[in-house]
């Protein structure tokens, strides 16, 4: 009776032996889990995004004491920036940074209104804030989890045919925009014709005369030369686009407390990094566009209101299409101001 008692009992220890190595993960291996986060974007590797990227990455594995390993794939190797954004939405791929800004929330159109940021300052105010908070809440309904997000690059227009001082000025402009519902809507207003054209082939077209003019960020304008074939540019920041980054929901909402914490901190530490890099990058830009024989032109604050006073049909038009709220936009203006 003994010896089956005994063999019934090394029996029962056997199988809760086996049990526990077949689960593969013990109390104290589930706290030790590591987690790898690879993040996709198409930008180069010298580019303000991939070294604040970099900067997120540098934290998160330290902080963490490498249970987060960060792998970052820049320069488009995992694809175009829509194929790497559903890639992130299914959970194959753990962060993206980039647009298209809809398919994350159509709420970032609130920071793609003309005329609302003075800097990029007034931006992160933004960020920041309440309202920054709900567009990134907002992106949770698609499976999307926004960590934070910074300056993307604010835009000035250039041209061939005047000085722009005013919206009078851009009456009858030809400019070249990317279809981008906002920038079309923003030049419409202002009274220029927007034309569609490739970004590669945006050089000849200025150099030949189909497009008159163009709106960029000053790293575009420099990087592709546009300056060599443009006489004058308004340094005006009508457009701050936002540096958005990503991760899976799924996935964030997989990690411990204190790792989503550690990604949380560490986005932040990638905006503060992307910021100052573009801030630098952009001084060195606009004395390349300066002497590269570019008339710059800085409109007044008073002029700036002349401007955003054009472009409130803009604001009514996606108001209109239910893609924010008027108390939406307001909060956003608030916020910015430092209100």
């Amino acid at each position: 009776m003994r010896k089956g008692f005994v063999l019934l009992t090394c029996l029962l220890l056997l199988t809760s032996f086996t049990f526990a190595q077949g689960t593969g993960e013990s109390p104290t291996n589930a706290a030790d889990k590591a987690y790898t986060i690879k993040i996709g974007h198409c930008f180069t590797a010298e580019s303000p995004r991939n070294i604040g990227l970099l900067e997120f990455k540098s934290y998160v594995e330290k902080t963490s004491n490498g249970k987060l390993k960060v792998e970052l794939y820049p320069n488009s190797v995992l694809g175009k920036e829509e194929d790497m954004q559903e890639s992130m939405k299914m959970g194959n791929l753990e962060g993206f940074v980039g647009g298209p800004f809809d398919s994350e929330t159509q709420k970032l159109n609130l920071i793609l209104m003309p005329f609302f940021f003075k800097d990029d300052a007034a931006l992160m105010r933004v960020s920041h804030s309440t309202i920054g908070q709900a567009i990134r809440d907002d992106a949770q309904k698609n499976g999307i989890k926004i960590l934070a997000f910074g300056n993307g690059g604010s835009r000035q227009i250039t041209n061939n045919v005047r000085p722009v001082k005013s919206p009078a000025d851009m009456k009858g402009l030809k400019l070249r925009t990317p279809s981008m519902e906002s920038i079309i809507e923003c030049m419409k207003a202002l009274g220029a014709n927007p034309v569609t054209i490739p970004y590669a082939d945006t050089y000849m077209a200025l150099k030949t005369g189909v497009a008159d003019g163009q709106e960029n960020p000053l790293a575009n304008i420099g990087d592709m030369k546009f300056y060599e074939v443009q006489k004058y540019m308004t340094y005006i920041n009508y457009q701050f686009h936002p540096e958005v980054l990503c991760m899976n929901l799924k996935f964030y909402n997989s990690l411990p407390e204190d790792l989503r914490k550690i990604c949380d901190d560490g986005a932040w530490k990638f905006v503060d990094k992307l910021n100052t890099v573009r801030r630098n990058m952009d001084k060195d830009y606009y004395a390349m566009i300066e002497k590269g024989g570019c008339q710059i032109y800085t409109p007044t604050d008073a002029e700036l209101a002349v401007f955003k006073k054009a472009c409130e049909p803009v604001y009514q038009h996606f108001i209109n299409k239910g893609t924010f709220t008027r108390e939406e936009l307001n909060a956003v203006d608030k916020a910015a101001q430092g209100n």
